[in-house]
C-alpha cells in the first residue's frame, strides 16, 4: 500500500479529529516531537504519548505502516526533506533577498499570464457541463494540491454539488472505488508527481472510464495522455511559483461553475 507523507498524516489526524481519541492524543504528541522519532524506541514513544507499546503499533498500522519500525524510516526521510525551493534560495544572504523576491514574483506573473493566455472559454464550458451531470466528483494531488482539494470541496457544497477528496492515499484510492463511469476527476499535478507516485490508482481511475481533468504546468507529460481535458496553469515551478498559479486556474474554474450554477438558479425560479 501506498504511505501518505507521514509528517501531512499527522498533522491532518491532529488537525481534522472531530473526536479527541488516543489516535488524536498521539498524532498530536508525535507531531510535538516529530524530530525526536527516529532516534526513539516504541517504548519511549508510548511513554510519551501515555500509551502502551500495543497502542503505538496499532497507530502505525492505522498510518498503512508494517510496524514501528518502518514508521520511523519514514520519519527519518521526512526529516531529510528539504525545502522546495531552489540551491539559489536555500544558500541565500541578506542581499540577496530583495533580486531572489523580484524574480519569484515576476516567474508567479508569467505563470497566471500563461494560464490567461491560454484560457479556453468552450473547454471550461465543457468542464462545468461535466461537473453539473456528474453523479460524484473526486479531487485528488499529493500535499498542498490536497489542501486545494479541500478547499474546492469547500466552494462547491455551498452550490449543492459534494466533492471528495483526502490527504491519505488509500483514501482517495477508495475514494476511486466508489466512483461509476459518470463521475468525473480532477488531477492537481504540477510536474506530473502524482501521476508517478500512485500508478496503483491511475490504473484504477483508466478502467473506471470516468472524465478526468488534469490541472498542471507541465501538459505534454506522456503520463497525461489519458485525460479528457488539461488545464494549463504556467511553466514555472522553479521555487513553488506553480502553488500560486494551480490556485489561480482553480478559481477561474470555480467562478466558471459559479456563472453557470446562478444562472440556472435563475432559469429555474418560478416567476
Amino acid at each position: 500500500m501506498k504511505k501518505p507523507f507521514v509528517l501531512n498524516r499527522l498533522l491532518h489526524i491532529s488537525n481534522e479529529s472531530h473526536q479527541k481519541d488516543t489516535n488524536y492524543s498521539i498524532a498530536k504528541t508525535l507531531c510535538d516531537h516529530f524530530y525526536e522519532l527516529p532516534s526513539m524506541t516504541i517504548q519511549e514513544t508510548a511513554d510519551l504519548c501515555y500509551v502502551s507499546c500495543a497502542s503505538i503499533s496499532r497507530f502505525v498500522r492505522y498510518l498503512g505502516y508494517s510496524g514501528f519500525s518502518e514508521f520511523k524510516e519514514s520519519c527519518a526521510k521526512s526529516i531529510g526533506i528539504e525545502a522546495d525551493y531552489s540551491n539559489e534560495v536555500k544558500k541565500a544572504q541578506k542581499e540577496d533577498l530583495l533580486p531572489i523576491y523580484t524574480r519569484f514574483t515576476e516567474q508567479i506573473l508569467s505563470n497566471i499570464q500563461i494560464a490567461f493566455s491560454e484560457l479556453d472559454i468552450e473547454q471550461m464550458d465543457r468542464i462545468c457541463g461535466w461537473m453539473q451531470k456528474a453523479d460524484k466528483i473526486a479531487v485528488l494531488g499529493l500535499e498542498f494540491s490536497s489542501l486545494v482539494g479541500e478547499h474546492i470541496q469547500s466552494r462547491l457544497m455551498r452550490m449543492h454539488k459534494n466533492v471528495q477528496t483526502s490527504l491519505d492515499f488509500q483514501e482517495q484510492k477508495e475514494i476511486v472505488q466508489n466512483l461509476t463511469n459518470n463521475s468525473l476527476i480532477f488531477i492537481l499535478s504540477m510536474e506530473a508527481g502524482y501521476l508517478y507516485h500512485n500508478p496503483e490508482i491511475i490504473d484504477l481511475i483508466q478502467a473506471k472510464g470516468c472524465k478526468v481533468v488534469i490541472i498542471t504546468i507541465n501538459p505534454y507529460n506522456k503520463q497525461m495522455q489519458f485525460a479528457d481535458e488539461i488545464l494549463v496553469c504556467g511553466k514555472q515551478n522553479y521555487n513553488t511559483e506553480g502553488r500560486i498559479s494551480l490556485l489561480y486556474m482553480v478559481e477561474l474554474l470555480l467562478m466558471h461553475y459559479s456563472i453557470s450554477y446562478f444562472q440556472n438558479l435563475k432559469m429555474n425560479r418560478p416567476s
